[in-house]
């Protein structure tokens, strides 16, 4: 089966519960496992990231290694992006800053970066078409977390219509880049 065609219910075979929403639900982890994929407590971007790829890896059967960060003045309708081709991926830096006082919790705090590090995550592993990409990130919430989980309903909604006081900021042209060192720590198990 090709899993660049699925529909949200039919993730890669893998077995599924569907409940009277369709939910989907991962059965097959052990509780250890599980936790693996927690985004709780406090983390930091590589850490979630890390979370960000087992989950893809688990959903879709798919990863890459060698993923930069930037953080960057982008305008105030991007959360983040990736170059196509690129190896980088660049976040708002504003956006990040006024999400973790809107959030309410390090879990929901967590959720949104997740939900923006996978977008990009997947359009990396060369998924170019953005709708497919918005449904795929939305699978990849639900497949790990659930449907209740802040992830999986941001995932599922416009980010800009569930905090519409990101609306508000001002934006830049995306001309300056913070590099960030300590990204993508888990594909390096050397001293380079």
């Amino acid at each position: 089966m090709d899993h660049r065609n699925l529909t949200p219910y039919e993730p890669r075979g893998l077995p599924v519960r569907r409940g009277t929403k369709n939910e989907l639900h991962l059965q097959y982890l052990e509780k250890e496992d599980k936790e693996a994929f927690s985004i709780d407590g406090k983390m930091d971007v590589d850490a979630i990231f890390t979370v960000v790829k087992r989950a893809v890896r688990e959903t879709l059967n798919e990863e890459r290694s060698g993923l930069g960060l930037a953080f960057s003045n982008l305008p105030w309708n991007v959360g983040a992006l990736w170059e196509i081709w690129g190896n980088y991926i660049v976040m708002n830096e504003e956006l990040i800053n006024v999400m973790k006082h809107l959030t309410k919790s390090d879990r929901e705090f967590n959720s949104v970066v997740f939900m923006l590090l996978t977008h990009e995550y997947i359009h990396s592993l060369g998924y170019i078409d953005e709708r497919r990409t918005r449904l795929m990130t939305s699978i990849v919430a639900n497949f790990t977390f659930g449907p209740e989980h802040p992830a999986s309903i941001i995932s599922r909604g416009d980010l800009w219509q569930i905090y519409p006081q990101i609306r508000e900021l001002k934006g830049g042209k995306g001309d300056k880049l913070k590099f960030i060192m300590k990204f993508d720590s888990s594909a390096t198990s050397y001293i380079a």
